[in-house]
């Protein structure tokens, strides 16, 4: 039976390794002191017991989620509905509006601008094919867009940015340089173009830690956290794998189930075509807090969303912050409301502060969009692979689709083989 190092335990080593465990000696390296990147529940105690919260990976739908719906199946994993509704509070003008609910501020029904901007959202969502369709935008940022169109302020600083720094955890800067005809097609595939095309979203009960424990149960014996991978020598046809506890073994064949930068700074000698592919990326790290404090929440209180974008300036400079409703999003809790907020600028009471995760996200340009077409190339080789969430849009079914594709080359058949595929299970 042939060695594989797996490194990293986010969705997609994860998804390699379940796919794999039964034909190849697989073994681990995981920097954190945890399973599972993204795939993050916190219990946090409230009166006699527990209640799940997850941090990281939090929702998913059926259309869009192909392969992670499958796994779930497989897994006989529950899930529940729940919603993607959204909100904007720009505290410079004090204006405030929720997705499903536009004119919660009457003075909304009178403010020019307001209705210019909803123009515009509408205005954008029917260009949507022609920046899809026409060559001319494969290069366009998001700024160049709107700058080229003259679409006005509000439409882009109080909604498509907030919107799409939102779904990446980006801030406004790093968003304005996202890849236009990407971000048109992301939002198309997601249901996010309009109000008759949205899609039922799904989270799953009790939290991520549910479909993470059944998924490793077959070879969480192989898997020793705090052991991270450092260097990675390709010699004589195998991989020898350097740890940072100082111990060698040499694989016959190595995944870097990790971030871009991550395994392009492992590499010891990258190839051509690994430096010139994998430098294109680099990740925005960004600091998850979980808290019950109500004051950063919108004032006006019926349009708290399940994802609520705030902007506020402090000393002179403009701050965004996205938070999560996980009541909304998960209904954790009948007795209190918990939020993780990413990025905050430190407005959350330290008192309501429950405990600070950091993560890291791909950002994506118009050069990662050119690279991404070529990844492929990375696994055309017998001995060292790759995967990860870098290979499309940056989201779990993206990460852990790549592991799908990538198992399917080294078994030479569909990993699904045999699967069966019946709908998620719904509880009530």
């Amino acid at each position: 039976m042939k060695s594989i190092a797996i490194i990293g335990t986010g969705i997609a080593g994860m998804g390699c390794g379940y796919f794999l465990h039964k034909e190849f000696d697989i073994e681990f390296y995981e920097e954190n002191d945890y399973i599972g990147g993204h795939t993050n529940t916190v219990y946090v105690e409230e009166d006699d017991g527990f209640i799940p919260i997850d941090t990281g990976f939090i929702v998913f739908n059926r259309e869009t989620y192909p392969n992670l719906v499958k796994l779930f199946n497989r897994l006989s994993v529950e899930v529940k509905p729940t919603n993607m509704s959204f909100s904007v509070q720009h505290l410079p003008t004090g204006l405030e509006y929720g997705s499903q609910l536009l004119f919660a501020q009457k003075r909304n029904y009178f403010s020019p601008a307001y209705i210019k901007m909803l123009f515009q959202i509408r205005h954008f969502f029917t260009e949507s094919d022609e920046i899809l369709n026409n060559e001319r935008y494969a290069s366009y940022s998001l700024l160049d867009y709107v700058t080229e169109k003259k679409y006005g302020s509000d439409f882009i600083y109080k909604y498509i940015v907030p919107m799409s720094s939102a779904l990446w955890s980006t801030p406004t800067d790093v968003t304005l340089q996202y890849p236009v005809r990407v971000l048109v097609q992301f939002f198309k595939n997601h249901g996010l173009l309009g109000t008759d095309t949205q899609f039922q979203w799904y989270t799953v009960h009790n939290g991520s830690e549910q479909y993470k424990e059944k998924l490793i149960e077959p070879f969480k014996n192989r898997i020793q956290t705090g052991k991270a991978a450092v260097r990675v020598f390709r010699e004589n046809g195998k991989a020898r794998v350097l740890a940072s506890d100082g111990s060698e073994k040499t694989y016959d064949k190595v995944i870097f189930a990790c971030h871009a930068d991550q395994a392009l700074k492992i590499l010891a000698i990258p190839s051509e075509t690994e430096a010139r592919l994998l430098k294109n990326f680099r990740y925005q790290q960004n600091v998850a807090t979980l808290h019950t404090d109500e004051t950063i929440m919108p004032k006006t209180r019926p349009i708290w969303s399940a994802w609520n974008y705030r902007v506020e300036a402090i000393d002179g400079k403009v701050t965004a912050t996205t938070i999560y409703d996980m009541n909304i999003l998960q209904q954790v809790s009948q007795k209190k409301n918990y939020f993780v907020s990413i990025n905050d600028p430190g407005k959350i009471s330290p008192s309501k502060i429950i405990q600070t995760i950091e993560y890291e996200h791909p950002v994506f340009t118009v050069a990662t969009a050119i690279a991404q077409k070529q990844l492929h190339q990375l696994n055309e080789n017998d001995v060292s692979y790759f995967c990860g969430s870098y290979f499309r849009f940056g989201f779990h079914e993206d990460a852990f689709t790549s592991a799908v594709n990538l198992c399917e080359r080294l078994l030479a058949r569909s990993p699904w083989e045999m699967a069966k595929n019946p709908k998620p299970e719904l509880i009530s």
